[in-house]
């Protein structure tokens, strides 16, 4: 079922069938932006032609609707001199006016952090573009609408990508003569004219590893990583749900709707490098079989002397080599923070307990707003990043109200008479 709850009575937040995705050029060097209206190439020469980002010129604008086609394109521009500076952007075609009005505010101020968040938020890179098996005007958002159902903006993005969705509709309509009833999720999927189609997957009370055809295909082992989430570390053969034939697929399990999640071995492409390392001849081979391998000697990004080392293997869920069990050579503080802090509040920060920053009185440790932090700051080491806990916090503010409710509750107290003696 989906992860999130509906409040009763309000209605689902719905993708646009309109939606229509556009690119921006932003120069780095001056911070002047250009809509594109059109990308160009004839052997090595990558010409990207725009125009001023103006409401009248929306017509002219490029839309975005061959993902992989424009990733093509943008690694082929990048890679030409003099292109360092240039960034796409991808965005909403009716939004253009919002977002290049943000990026206007680099030009006075280049720490400005609207308009940096604004950069963040839709530079897009020839790797991501590359990733989109689905662009929005294949999805038949329209004709999903008129047959009810609401597409979500977070369950298209993840049909873009080809990854499994969580959300579940329940759906009561006709097909021409044939009636259709439950609750399923959507896939899309490519027929065999190459033709984008949006099947529906029905839930299953049960997990699909547990049918009789499939009973001796995978261990106890094997139900309890997809049960937990996780994708097999091998291939297995499976029919394609679509077209009925046996290819070697990774597998994952949709607990949404306990169906398989596979990707065929023959659409995953062949790792060379992981995070900038180079890999070994045996771990290509582990990674050709759908296992999990090590790597080590990871640079973090901006930080020099920061390595880090995990475990690597193919995740359906992304549809790419994802690294767990992340190993850090050292405990990572931010500049930030570390600048306030002597040798033992640092002993603290990074020790299983954390650093209680409420009985740092003396030298309070300070937020980016100014203010005193309160909570335990610690180290995770699974992400070397900074956790905040407030839990101490608010076991204090409770054992405070209860004290509080204690005491007025024996001050409302009626209280007894004595008697007179006789």
């Amino acid at each position: 079922m989906p992860d999130e709850k509906q409040i009763p009575g309000q209605a689902p937040e719905q993708a646009d069938p309109r939606y229509k995705e556009t690119l921006l050029l932003y120069d780095e060097s001056n911070h002047a932006v250009q809509a594109v209206s059109d990308l160009r190439h004839s052997g090595n020469d990558y010409q990207v032609i725009t125009t001023q980002p103006l409401s009248e010129n929306a017509p002219a604008f490029f839309q975005l609707k061959d993902s992989p086609a424009a990733a093509a394109f943008i690694a082929g521009f990048k890679s030409q001199k003099d292109k360092e500076n240039f960034r796409f952007l991808r965005v909403a075609a009716d939004k253009v006016g919002e977002v290049v009005q943000a990026l206007h505010n680099l030009t006075n101020d280049p720490k400005d952090e609207a308009g940096l968040k604004t950069l963040r938020d839709h530079a897009v890179t020839s790797y991501q573009l590359d990733k989109v098996k689905f662009d929005t005007p294949d999805l038949h958002l329209q004709e999903l609408q008129q047959m009810g159902i609401i597409v979500s903006p977070q369950e298209l993005e993840a049909m873009k990508l080809g990854l499994p969705t969580k959300e579940i509709h329940d759906l009561n309509f006709k097909l021409g003569n044939m009636s259709v009833v439950g609750q399923f999720a959507l896939s899309p999927y490519r027929d065999k004219n190459k033709e984008v189609q949006i099947g529906l997957q029905s839930v299953l009370a049960r997990p699909e590893y547990e049918r009789e055809e499939y009973k001796l295909a995978f261990s106890t082992s094997d139900r309890e990583t997809l049960a937990a989430g996780r994708t097999l570390d091998r291939l297995v053969e499976l029919p394609n749900p679509h077209t009925g034939e046996k290819e070697w697929c990774h597998v994952g399990l949709n607990r949404a709707t306990n169906r398989f999640v596979t990707v065929p071995h023959r659409e995953v492409k062949e790792i060379g490098y992981f995070n900038g390392v180079r890999l070994t001849d045996a771990q290509k081979e582990i990674a050709m079989t759908g296992g999990r391998f090590r790597v080590e000697g990871c640079q973090a990004r901006n930080i020099p002397d920061l390595t880090y080392a995990g475990t690597v293997q193919f995740d359906v869920f992304s549809r790419e080599y994802r690294m767990t069990d992340y190993a850090y050579n050292r405990p990572y503080i931010p500049a930030s923070l570390d600048k306030q802090l002597d040798d033992r509040q640092r002993t603290a920060l990074t020790g299983p307990d954390g650093l209680d920053c409420s009985k740092e009185k003396e030298k309070p440790i300070l937020g980016k707003n100014g203010k005193p932090y309160t909570c335990v700051l610690r180290i995770d080491p699974k992400t070397n990043g900074v956790v905040f806990d407030f839990s101490n916090q608010r076991r204090q503010e409770q054992e405070q109200e209860q004290k509080q409710h204690n005491q007025q509750a024996r001050s409302e107290e009626p209280k007894q008479s004595r008697g007179r003696k006789r």
